[in-house]
């Protein structure tokens, strides 16, 4: 037992069998051994940690004698950051030494790390009291920094200094948010200040590492409170946030400020129930409902009579969801599917199937179905006035469902006729086939002709004559 330690005693934790055994090894070889890190944390708040990660007052030369004396495979990282990683039947499992970290000149890794046996200091090593708790094989967990009590009363609170904690590594900014986005936890006032006056330095964090963190908090049950509060900090990310907080739309459709609406449609994202996890949000629907109105200030102007319009804000927005997400390094994928919702988010066609079918080729029949859950949440987020537009939204999606289940095609490749029947028909090879069938799509689309090959063939004879 640790002087100065509280100690909590566990019911049945699910603590994975080949966990077990590796606190056991190292125990019997003498050595402290401890669970650590977010699988405390998520299994006191009932929760299924996705992994386990250990630490160890053995250093990386004996965890690995005592993991070789039992036949376990492993991966040496000692000389990286002081980590064994064990190979397990049940996956992998980083075991760590207790240590000491030297300075953080880069704001990311620590320029030296030295090695300890004293679990008290490996703790106050670490970001968040609810992150610096341990614990034995036998479920008692033990806290010398206050974790779980800020755990139970639901507070996000550094160990130590927090401009201490937040100039080692300035992602742990974006890392308090995304916990409160995800718990729904309270960011401690002390903590807070010092995550405003540091977020300067995420400019010098990696573009990856904070598009991960943001991901998280878009996602999380309570990311409209974290932005909210945390709006100053989220524009060193994304400058238009700035401009869009307490912007007055000075419209009849809306009654909130451009931030505000954002928020609400955020809300209006439907979470996803997860086994074993908090509910999260589609990552490609919430990152679409933060950027989609972020064009809205740049576009904004008064007509002649007085009125406010911001015509052009989803195409300015897709350019902004486009630097941002580029920026950021977000896969090529994922950024286009968000830019594409951003882009469409205010098409309202007539309820008119060649109008629909056109929508649906240019979003994508698939996209389509997240640009409803989008505009929903974009409609219900307006004025009464403005939600007058769901009964349009869903005339649209009755005929876009009746276009999928009648068979119809959304490109022109998918026409039954090909560039190849073009050319034996007399066309030369070239841009024109690409032209022809495209004009053949158009045609289909406006509902002139059917996707039959006969009818096809026929129309592209006389556009070639």
């Amino acid at each position: 037992m640790v002087s100065g330690v509280n100690e909590r005693r566990s019911g049945n934790y699910p603590i994975p069998s080949s966990v077990s055994m590796i606190l056991g090894l190292l125990e019997s070889s003498g050595y402290e051994a401890y669970i650590v890190g977010g699988a405390v944390r998520d299994m006191l708040l009932g929760l299924n940690p996705h992994d386990f990660d250990i630490s160890s007052s053995s250093y990386p030369d004996e965890t690995i004698r005592v993991l070789e004396a039992a036949g376990i495979r492993h991966i040496d990282n000692a000389s990286v950051h002081g980590t064994v990683t064990a190979i397990t039947d049940e996956g992998n499992i980083e075991i760590t030494a207790f240590r000491v970290d030297g300075e953080y000149s880069d704001l990311r890794r620590p320029d030296s790390v030295r090695f300890t046996r004293s679990i008290e200091e490996d703790v106050r090593r670490r970001d968040f009291t609810v992150n610096s708790l341990y614990m034995e094989k036998d479920g008692s967990v033990k806290d010398i920094t206050g974790g779980t009590e800020d755990l139970e009363k639901g507070i996000i609170r550094t160990v130590g200094d927090p401009e201490e904690r937040f100039g080692e590594d300035a992602l742990r900014i974006l890392r308090a948010m995304r916990f409160a986005s995800r718990f729904g936890f309270e960011i401690e006032d002390d903590t807070f200040i010092a995550m405003e006056k540091c977020a300067g330095e995420l400019n010098r964090i990696s573009a990856e590492r904070i598009a991960t963190e943001l991901t998280g908090i878009v996602c999380g049950m309570h990311t409209s409170s974290v932005i909210r509060r945390c709006w100053k900090i989220m524009s060193v990310i994304i400058p238009e946030i700035a401009l869009c907080h307490g912007f007055d739309q000075r419209t009849k459709f809306h009654d909130r400020n451009c931030l505000e609406h954002i928020l609400a449609v955020l809300d209006g994202i439907p979470l996803e129930e997860h086994e074993g996890a908090r509910p999260s949000r589609d990552p490609v629907l919430a990152m679409a409902a933060l950027l989609h109105d972020l064009g809205k200030p740049e576009c904004f102007r008064i007509n002649a009579n007085g009125v406010a319009h911001m015509k052009g804000h989803p195409e300015a927005g897709r350019r902004i969801s486009e630097r941002v997400l580029t920026g950021l390094k977000y896969p090529k994928r994922f950024t286009e599917e968000v830019c594409r919702l951003v882009e469409f988010h205010d098409v309202y066609t007539p309820p008119e199937r060649p109008a629909v079918h056109k929508v649906l080729c240019k979003v994508g029949p698939d996209l389509y179905e997240k640009l409803k859950v989008l505009q929903k949440a974009d409609i219900m987020a307006h004025s009464e006035l403005g939600r007058k537009r769901l009964e349009k939204l869903e005339y649209m999606s009755v005929i876009a469902d009746e276009l999928k289940q009648s068979g119809a095609v959304f490109a022109s490749k998918d026409l039954e006729i090909s560039g190849d029947d073009i050319i034996a028909l007399g066309c030369p090879k070239g841009p024109e086939v690409g032209k022809i069938l495209d004009a053949l799509f158009e045609r289909y689309l406006d509902g002139d002709i059917t996707n039959s090959r006969d009818l096809l063939i026929k129309s592209a004879k006389e556009m070639i004559s």
